[in-house]
């Protein structure tokens, strides 16, 4: 006798289903758990990170060379 699976429409609330929407709902709960300072401190490294690494790879240098 085959057992019927759920689909990802009919997971609970607590089960993590990792198509996109699953996928934005744990980062918009991740987000919500962090503190407004949190939050900024996140926001502040990405941004430094995105910067090191803006053109690197249109200049064909390795990311670790400054």
């Amino acid at each position: 006798m085959d057992v019927p699976s759920k689909s990802k429409t009919q997971a609970t609330p607590d089960e993590q289903v990792w198509d996109f929407a699953g996928t934005r709902r744990h980062h918009i709960r991740s987000g919500l758990r962090l503190t407004p300072s949190e939050r900024l401190k996140w926001l502040e490294e990405t941004v430094d990170e995105m910067r090191r690494l803006q053109g690197r790879a249109r200049l064909g240098r390795v990311i670790g060379e400054t």
